[in-house]
């Protein structure tokens, strides 16, 4: 597989670019507050809550470990737990780096598949946790909705109507997985006819292609709804854990308010701030929808804190939700090539193993090119040759994790 440009060895331009934007947030927060408010603030914040935050985080990391940790479990009962923690800072380093956030779980993949993993069994459950995450948002971004949408349109009118279009496009993936699990032959319809009006105004270019490739993944997704009606109660403790999941991370707005000792404002109105500042970034094509964040975060989050304390609370917000998965996620991501590295030579029975993932997947869930899956025509890869007991003894990096 040739390897691509905006893979694991080809990052360069987005680390620079995260590099250029945290500089430009300190130099913005030194210039706007002076380095002499600067020093007050961070002596009187309480360092508890900061900690607080900084423990939001590693527990948001922790969990997504273990709803990736079940829904692997679900195909292959021998995998370990530290090699999903693993995971998740992989794919938490380049959702970080990669125009929306789609490079995490082709990364996944591409390493998952470099220890062993069948390619039907890792796309089953990257696929299975990420039908999982976008509904349960949905559904917890709509109830954030109905409880604080009228209190927000009165206050920031035009950053909510970017949050309607944000939910929408949330809103409409769901439905369509829910029509695929349901109405498959319904949805199939639904989507050509989409696909032709959008020909017929010339907005989509060769509508041929991209129907075979929507129908393509149309089926995938169905396939994968099959086999999760055959696990319920693990589907069910993935979409309770993600809730709380979702909780924490939209509480670390919160724990920043109270580390600046300020009160007045509920949970529940924080909380649903930063929930919306997720609906806004998720659909920015730039790498951690750099300005897009920034701005809702400030614009958001200015009707609580006093105005010298926003720009603080930004640049932590940003330290923590975006700059540090991207060094642990590095970190992650480093480790994990190296121990590929030395498991390759004694993976022969495996065949030939890719040399980097292909991140150009538009979403979350669209396979990395060159596997099979479904209808879809990626690289070959032999048929798994032995049990999940015999790919330990071949490989023992991924039975230690």
């Amino acid at each position: 597989m040739a390897k691509s440009t905006n893979g694991i060895k080809n990052n360069t331009f987005s680390l620079l670019l995260a590099l250029f934007s945290f500089v430009f947030l300190i130099v913005y927060l030194i210039k706007v507050d002076g380095v002499n408010d600067v020093v007050t603030v961070l002596k009187t914040a309480h360092m508890g809550w900061l900690a607080a935050a900084v423990l939001c985080m590693v527990v948001y990391w922790l969990l997504d470990a273990l709803v990736l940790h079940i829904s692997v479990r679900m195909v292959d009962p021998s995998h370990k737990f530290r090699f999903s923690l693993r995971l998740t800072m992989i794919g938490q380093y380049f959702n970080n780096v990669t125009p929306f956030a789609s490079g995490g779980q082709p990364a996944q993949a591409f390493f998952m598949i470099r220890r062993g993993s069948p390619v039907g069994k890792t796309m089953t459950a990257l696929l299975t946790k990420f039908i999982v995450y976008q509904i349960t948002l949905t559904l917890y971004c709509l109830a954030t909705l109905i409880l604080k949408f009228s209190y927000f349109m009165s206050e920031v009118k035009v950053l909510m109507v970017a949050v309607i279009v944000g939910f929408a496009a949330h809103t409409a993936v769901t439905l369509m997985l829910v029509g695929v699990a349901f109405f498959k032959n319904a949805t199939e319809k639904i989507a050509l006819l989409g696909i032709r009006f959008l020909a017929r105004i010339r907005i989509l270019k060769n509508p041929e292609a991209k129907a075979e490739t929507v129908l393509a993944e149309l089926e995938n997704f169905h396939v994968q709804f099959q086999v999760m009606r055959k696990h319920k109660s693990e589907i069910l403790k993935m979409c309770l854990i993600t809730i709380v999941q979702l909780t924490v991370y939209f509480l670390i707005g919160n724990v920043i308010y109270k580390s600046f000792h300020l009160t007045g404002t509920d949970s529940l109105t924080l909380l649903a701030s930063q929930a919306f500042v997720l609906m806004i970034a998720t659909f920015v094509p730039i790498p951690g929808a750099l300005g897009a964040a920034d701005g809702s975060f400030a614009v958001f989050f200015s009707l609580f804190f006093p105005k010298n304390l926003v720009s603080f609370a930004l640049v932590l917000w940003r330290l923590l939700t975006f700059y540090l998965p991207i060094v642990i996620g590095l970190i992650a991501t480093l480790i994990e090539k190296k121990r590929a590295a030395v498991s390759r030579g004694t993976l022969k029975t495996a065949g030939p193993l890719p040399d980097a993932p292909d991140l150009e997947a538009p979403i979350p869930g669209v396979p990395v090119r060159g596997m099979t899956v479904g209808k879809l025509t990626l690289e070959k890869q032999p048929e798994e040759t032995c049990a999940a007991s015999d790919r330990d003894k071949a490989d023992p990096g991924n039975k230690d994790g």
